[in-house]
């Protein structure tokens, strides 16, 4: 009878034991091998940390951005050491920029993200601050103190010319032709209606010839013929008038109104000032520069 509760605590502890290695088996498996959400999670982090760099920076770019075309001559600071500033919640009220979030989803810091202009001994300077829950950083933009434009954060520069002396004077007029040319401000149009001949056509003539009878003895009575080359061919009692229609073509010239047109241009005076600037530079524009479409 001991013998079978022996062999039964025997049992039991076999099971037990076999039961706990198990156990461990898995734990351990578990801490080798980590699960997919696990794997899934891990990556999901690293690819949010290395887009966040990507986002942040985006935005940073943008406020710059906004911040070089707003910050014009008119907007700067006018004495040595004066600062302008705006913050990112006046720029999202100003319309210069749409809202946008960081990495987290979660909006900027509207008062402590902001731009600030101060004017140096001899340039300008533009401090773009952002403020971020994943990050906080700052760019620099430099400008002389010629008052254009801060530079963009494109590298685009087109060439702008202003006629100095605020003469313009019209250049030689073009050729005739008959492609259409239209008037503008800067361009001055002539026309001029002429009839072209388009080609010819056979025009019909007709016109009656006259002559008389022939007199002539037939079985013994006098008789009058037309001969059969007219109209009237035939034999008559009396004299009579032979007729026949006869039709001669001319040739005629075809003409339809073309309408021809000339131009000439208004130029720049000698007395021109070129400038290099961004592309996007507005601030020349209001001054009077225009672009020329050069780029570089």
């Amino acid at each position: 009878m001991y013998d079978e509760e022996d062999n039964k605590r025997e049992t039991l502890k076999g099971v037990f034991i076999k039961i706990v290695l198990v156990v461990l088996l898995i734990f351990v498996l578990m801490m080798l091998f980590p699960t997919k959400g696990f794997v899934t999670n891990y990556v999901d982090e690293k690819v949010k940390e290395v887009g966040g760099v990507d986002n942040f920076n985006n935005n940073l770019l943008a406020m710059a951005t906004a911040g070089s075309g707003y910050f014009t001559s008119s907007r700067l600071p006018k004495e040595t050491d004066d600062t302008a500033k705006m913050t990112l919640g006046e720029m999202y009220d100003n319309k210069l920029l749409v809202k946008f979030t960081d990495s987290n989803n979660r909006t900027c810091n509207n008062n402590e993200s902001y731009i600030e202009v101060t004017k140096a001994e001899e340039e300008y300077t533009m401090k773009v601050n952002l403020s971020c829950s994943d990050k906080e950083d700052y760019i620099m933009l430099h400008m002389g103190l010629d008052g254009t434009q801060f530079p963009s954060t494109s590298t685009a520069r087109c060439e702008f010319v202003k006629n100095l002396d605020d003469t313009w004077a019209y250049g030689n007029w073009s050729s005739w032709s008959t492609r259409k040319v239209t008037e503008t401000s800067t361009r001055q149009v002539q026309t001029k209606v002429s009839k072209v001949q388009t080609g010819t056509k056979q025009v019909p003539h007709t016109k009656t010839i006259e002559g008389g009878s022939t007199k002539v003895l037939y079985n013994g009575y006098v008789k009058y013929v037309c001969p059969s080359s007219y109209d009237n061919a035939g034999v008559y009692d009396s004299a009579v008038s032979c007729k026949k229609s006869i039709t001669t073509y001319t040739t005629e010239s075809i003409y339809k109104n073309v309408t021809y047109y000339r131009y000439r241009d208004k130029t720049l005076s000698s007395n021109v000032d070129t400038k290099w600037s961004s592309c996007d530079d507005n601030s020349l524009i209001e001054q009077g520069y225009v672009k020329t479409g050069k780029e570089d």
